[in-house]
């Protein structure tokens, strides 16, 4: 019986096609299908289930997904724009008439009488004079008013007045500011001229004289450059407009050499920067050859460490060349770097204002090796013109931040009263360079998260992990003040514009600490506490999301509140959020400048930790050549 049902298979599996005996192996039964058949059915289908809920999820994520997460731009330099030159349109005057008289009584007879420059205009003709576009207007307007010559005599040749204003063009470097900007052609007239030409040579210099002189005043008082066109980290008041009323103080004034000097900013500041400018031109570079490169740690043997040493006998002080005087007297070029001289570099570190660790690099050779003349009157001229942009007079009180200097001061009284590290924005996310007004105190604020962090920083974050900010505190609002939670959120549809706002809540964690200091303004820039300390002890300071961070934030806000840190930190104990107001507001500027006078008046020169002088400079090179153009070409 065995034989004949092996052979009936045999014979059976003879008929059957290789496909068919493939599919029957490929559904062969487990023991389990066997034993549990209902069981396995069930599981199957679940299974069949979820496969079709995460294909039909795969499908919706690939509908919806943005191709490409977008970011929130922050704001970038610019290439500069120099100001469009326009015409200067010069038209005779309405024709005046008199009466001829004939011995005592006045004929019928009516004589034009015309003022020589009106003559001239009427016989040059078509001038074609141009200038930038807001100095053309002024003059434009101011000499269809006014026509008379003010600078030359009835023969073309310059009269007092316009050589005391030739002058003082010629000495504009000692404010900072380039000569050539404001040359005016001081050749004689060419001889045999047609009667014409004469007029026409006569105007010339009449106008460009006028055009040097506004664009000297202009540029004395708010600036060569345009700040706002460098880079959308700039943000001041654009003054062309005040260009006609600058000419009418010009050619009005009676005492003409101090009505010039008064357009440049006077405050000590200023005047600082101004001697340092005039020090410079008298000093001779004071440069020490030292390797760039050089970079030696305690205990190093180093070829470079005799001239360092040499250099710091030179750079340093008195009481610390006193106070290492054995050392430094003893050490006859070696090359370890002993335990001895790291104490004698540590202590020009942090005289020098570095960060002293005692590490032998780029920092500490730059300051050995001292900054060219020529390098320090750039940053001198950068910093008078940056102080053009902003009032004459700061204030004799105010809130000053420099941001190179990584240091804020409050002035009271013309006074230094307070001074302090600060943290600033790091090169992607940079401080704005403004100034405004201070108008409040927060104690234990929220912190509202910037549109920028929350699409550059925070969605990333959610896409992997959509409850992330539920698990750190973050708490999410719609604008109609619902409040939701972050897993909630379809962060692929989020896009560039969210449709809700998050914020952090006071507490130990919170970005801001126990403080912030207001002064409302479009980049959302303030000052406030950081739980972050350590920061501090760095020389370099630019972490921040471009707020300013205050090492001593309760010494701040109580002296922009006019009262004591005793009182502050009162406020701040009981944990609850609050806002103080004060009694009048403090201006507060958020500068940047790499070359700044101390309270001793001596000027201290910083890094261009944003490249920003690198940049104005190409402004400046962009100004010159529009310039070089005279006004009739």
């Amino acid at each position: 019986m065995k034989t004949r049902i092996l052979l009936g298979v045999l014979v059976a599996g003879s008929m059957v096609s290789a496909p068919v005996i493939a599919d029957a192996a490929q559904k062969r039964k487990t023991l389990f299908e066997v034993l549990f058949n209902k069981a396995h059915k069930r599981k199957l289908k679940k299974k069949q289930r979820l496969q079709a809920l995460r294909d039909q999820q795969n499908q919706r994520l690939e509908e919806t997904r943005p191709k490409k997460i977008v970011k929130v731009q922050t704001s970038k330099n610019y290439a500069y724009r120099v100001v469009k030159r326009a015409p200067i349109l010069l038209a005779a005057a309405p024709i005046k008439f008199a009466l001829a008289e004939t011995g005592n009584a006045p004929s019928q007879v009516e004589t034009v009488k015309l003022s020589p420059l009106t003559a001239d205009i009427v016989n040059a003709g078509n001038m074609n004079m141009r200038a930038e576009a807001h100095l053309a207007e002024a003059v434009s307007g101011f000499y269809k008013d006014n026509q008379d010559y003010y600078w030359i005599d009835e023969n073309g040749a310059w009269n007092s007045r316009a050589n005391l204003v030739l002058k003082v063009l010629s000495e504009a470097e000692t404010y900072g500011l380039r000569a050539s900007d404001y040359n005016v052609d001081m050749s004689e007239f060419p001889s045999e001229l047609t009667e014409k030409a004469i007029s026409r040579e006569k105007i010339n210099r009449e106008i460009s004289l006028t055009t040097a002189v506004l664009r000297y005043a202009m540029d004395a008082k708010f600036g060569t450059i345009n700040p706002n066109r460098l880079s959308g980290y700039h943000d001041f008041p654009v003054q062309y407009g005040k260009a006609s009323s600058i000419l009418n103080d010009i050619m009005q004034s009676s005492i003409l050499l101090h009505t010039l000097q008064s357009f440049h900013p006077s405050n000590e500041k200023f005047m600082a920067l101004k001697r340092e400018l005039a020090k410079l031109r008298n000093v001779e570079d004071d440069i020490i050859e030292l390797d760039a490169k050089t970079f030696i740690k305690p205990r190093q043997l180093h070829a470079e460490l005799p001239n360092v040493i040499m250099a710091i006998k030179k750079r340093g002080s008195k009481e610390l060349l006193e106070t290492h005087f054995e050392v430094l007297d003893e050490y006859y070029g070696y090359l370890e770097y002993s335990k001895e001289l790291v104490a004698v570099v540590k202590a020009y570190q942090k005289e020098a204002g570095l960060g002293p660790d005692g590490i032998i690099g780029r920092n500490t050779i730059t300051k050995l090796a001292g900054i060219p003349s020529e390098d320090k009157a750039m940053k001198l001229a950068l910093s008078m013109e940056r102080l053009r942009w902003h009032p004459h007079q700061l204030g004799e009180r105010h809130v000053f931040i420099n941001q190179p200097e990584y240091r804020a001061r409050y002035i009271e009284n013309g006074k230094e009263a307070l001074s302090m590290r600060v943290v600033v924005g790091k090169k992607s996310n940079q401080t704005n360079f403004f100034y405004d007004e201070i108008e409040k105190v927060v104690y234990n604020p929220y912190w509202g998260v910037p549109r920028s962090i929350l699409v550059n920083e925070f969605l990333p974050k959610s896409l992997q992990n959509p409850g992330y900010l539920d698990e750190r505190g973050y708490e999410v609002h719609r604008f109609n003040g619902k409040k939701i939670s972050s897993s909630s959120v379809d962060w692929y549809n989020v896009g560039e514009h969210p449709k809700f706002s998050v914020r952090q809540v006071p507490g130990p964690k919170n970005a801001l600490g126990k403080l912030k200091i207001l002064f409302p303004n479009k980049h959302a820039i303030y000052m406030h506490d950081t739980p972050a300390k350590s920061l501090f002890k760095k020389q370099h300071r630019a972490f921040s999301h471009g707020c300013v961070r205050l090492h001593d934030p309760q010494a701040m806000a109580a002296a922009v509140l006019g009262t004591s840190k005793r009182n502050i930190n009162s406020k701040i104990a009981p944990g609850k959020n609050k806002t103080e107001f004060l009694s009048s507001k403090v201006p507060v500027y958020v500068s940047y400048f790499t070359a700044w006078p101390q309270e001793d008046g001596t000027v201290k020169y910083f890094n261009d930790m944003y490249a920003r002088d690198a940049h104005l400079i190409k402004a400046f090179k962009a100004t010159e050549k529009a310039r070089s153009t005279s006004i009739n070409s």
